[in-house]
This record gives structure tokens, C-alpha cells and sequence, in this order.
């Protein structure tokens, strides 16, 4: 019992019933923080029923900003049905002027992805961002990936969040991690700084992180260089004094999570997992 009640506390902090979105919505942008609405199952079986979900969701939420896993439109194992199911979604999204941010998953599937997402930037991100491609800056090769991304011939824009990964029990198998974790913040500070050096004005990066010494990083090149196009984002329920302070100056996104007790619980087990030390002094 007690650990039940623990987790429906976690459960309630960090994550949202889809009964409650509506409310959660509203509240994060009283607090000027752009909420990311995430969809938490992630079972590839059911990836016609997540599309459904992610559609109505785009549809009875416009102007908002909306997180996709491919893995719940089946990537793996239907790559042109996941593709069908992404462009109606990112459609439907631009008809209701919201995004599309496309989150890194493990190492089986993020090759596929990687091409997906290239893919829609090439073909919607002509004159503005409404996708966004994540690049987790824990592994090895990620580095040279944005700046293959960056540097090539284009003529669309990239909507860049980073990350530094939380897929690490899957990943590290196939030795493609950094083996420090002060290397995963050096490579997060110097895609940062590489952004601020070779991006264009319509570029936009997501700093999406709780890491102080990054945010203080990411703000002296706004600062130094008179930069408009980088944001911040956190987790719902952590790091929100920061978040506070930053929104008073800065665009804060907000990661919120919904789905039913059993569909979050992935989700949480990964949070915990990136964030065990915050998540700590949640108990204390």
C-alpha cells in the first residue's frame, strides 16, 4: 500500500491523467511556460489507436506543442505505415498552428527515425520550425550528426532540441555511449556553442535540460551574441524554480506527460533512472 500511494504521488507530480490535461494545460501557461503534450503509451501494438490519440489530441489542443514517439506508430516494424501515420499528424498540426517534436527513443530504432525526421523537416520546415529533431548528446556519434545536419546543403530550417539521453539501459550494450558522464556535458555545451556559430536566423534550438552549468552556458551565448532563437525545456514537476526564473526572460517549455497508470510508468521508470538525485529530494 504504501508503495502504491508513493507512486500515485510521483505519478500525479511528474505526469497527468488525460482527464486532467485540460486543467494542466491551462495552469502551465498562466506560469508562461509552453506546455509539450506527450502521449505516454508507447506499445507498438497499438499504434493505430496512439494515432488516433495523437490526432485528437492535436485536434482539441491547437497552438500547442506536441511530442511523438515512432515507436507507438510502429516504426520498427511498419516503417511506411508510421510514415502515413507522421504526415497527417504533422498536417493536421500546421492546420492548427501547433509543432511536432519528434523525441530520440534507443538505438534500434533512432537510425529510423533520424531518416523520418530529415525527411518532414526537408519538406515542412521551408519558411518556419513545425518540427523539431531531437539529438541525444550522450552517445558518441551524435556530435558529428548536427553538424552533418547543419553544415549540408539545405533550404529548410532545423528545429534542434537536445537532450542528453535516457534510453541508457538499452544503449550501452552496443557501445555507442560516451563512458563519462562530464564527457556527455562537454558534448552537450559544444553542440550549444556550435549552434550559436553555424545556425541560421530561422534555426531554432531546445536547450531541454536541468543541468544549471548548461542553462548558465546556453545563456551566455544568448547574451554574448544577441541570440533569439534559443529556448529552455524541463520536466513537468522538476527543476520548477528554475524554470520559473528562466521564463521570466527566456520561451520555457514544460513536458507534460498523460496517459493512464500503466501507459506513464515507462515513462517515470526512464525519469527516474536520468533524474534519480532530484527525484530524491522529492521523498525528503
Amino acid at each position: 500500500m504504501k508503495v502504491l500511494l508513493i507512486m500515485l504521488s510521483m505519478l500525479n507530480r511528474f505526469t497527468c491523467s488525460e482527464k486532467q490535461l485540460p486543467k494542466m494545460i491551462s495552469k502551465l501557461k498562466k506560469r508562461k511556460f509552453l506546455p509539450i503534450l506527450d502521449y505516454t503509451n508507447e506499445n507498438f501494438k497499438n499504434h493505430n489507436f496512439n494515432f488516433k490519440k495523437i490526432e485528437n489530441l492535436i485536434r482539441t489542443n491547437p497552438q500547442n506543442n506536441i511530442a511523438i514517439k515512432m515507436s507507438s506508430l510502429n516504426i520498427n516494424e511498419n516503417y511506411e505505415q508510421s510514415e502515413e501515420y507522421l504526415h497527417k499528424l504533422i498536417t493536421l498540426a500546421i492546420k492548427n498552428d501547433s509543432t511536432i517534436m519528434i523525441d530520440a527513443e534507443n538505438f534500434k530504432i533512432q537510425d529510423k527515425i533520424n531518416i523520418i525526421t530529415n525527411k518532414y523537416m526537408s519538406i515542412f520546415n521551408k519558411d518556419d520550425i513545425y518540427i523539431y529533431k531531437t539529438y541525444q548528446m550522450y552517445r558518441k556519434d551524435t556530435f558529428n550528426l548536427l553538424q552533418n545536419d547543419f553544415l549540408k546543403d539545405r533550404d529548410y530550417n532545423i528545429g534542434c532540441k537536445l537532450v542528453r539521453g535516457a534510453y541508457y539501459n538499452e544503449d550501452y550494450r552496443y557501445n555507442i555511449l560516451l563512458d563519462d558522464i562530464n564527457k556527455t556535458h562537454l558534448n552537450y555545451n559544444k553542440s550549444i556553442n556550435f549552434f550559436t556559430n553555424y545556425a541560421n536566423q530561422k534555426d531554432k534550438l531546445i536547450c531541454a535540460t536541468h543541468n544549471e552549468y548548461s542553462i548558465n552556458y546556453a545563456i551566455s551565448k544568448i547574451e554574448e551574441n544577441n541570440i533569439k532563437n534559443i529556448a529552455f525545456a524541463q520536466l513537468l514537476g522538476m527543476s520548477d524554480n528554475l524554470s520559473t526564473e528562466l521564463a521570466k526572460k527566456y520561451i520555457v517549455y514544460k513536458y507534460l506527460p498523460f496517459g493512464n497508470f500503466k501507459d506513464t510508468l515507462p515513462y517515470l521508470g526512464r525519469r527516474l533512472y536520468e533524474n534519480y538525485p532530484m527525484i530524491l529530494n522529492f521523498f525528503r
